[in-house]
């Protein structure tokens, strides 16, 4: 179902998005639900719903994972 959506932006913007459309054979409207779909699976390809979830559940914990400490565990870890 499709509904109507009211957006305030500069004239600037607005002048721009017509002569793109316009460009692409399209409407603003069309190029405006494009680039949310784009975004969209732009943004599910980063982090799923349960990564996403997880997101800052470790902050609460003291983590020193400057590049110094990794080597340094990776150097006790490998020379024994």
């Amino acid at each position: 179902m499709k509904t109507k959506l009211t957006l305030s932006i500069d004239e600037d913007l607005v002048q721009f998005a017509h002569k793109q459309a316009e460009i692409s054979k399209s409407s603003v409207s069309g190029m405006f639900s494009e680039y949310l779909k784009l975004l969209e699976a732009h943004q599910s390809k980063i982090a799923g719903p349960s990564v996403a979830s997880m997101v800052g559940a470790l902050k609460q914990y003291p983590i020193d994972d400057s590049k110094q400490a990794i080597r340094s565990l990776y150097a006790q870890k490998y020379s024994s």
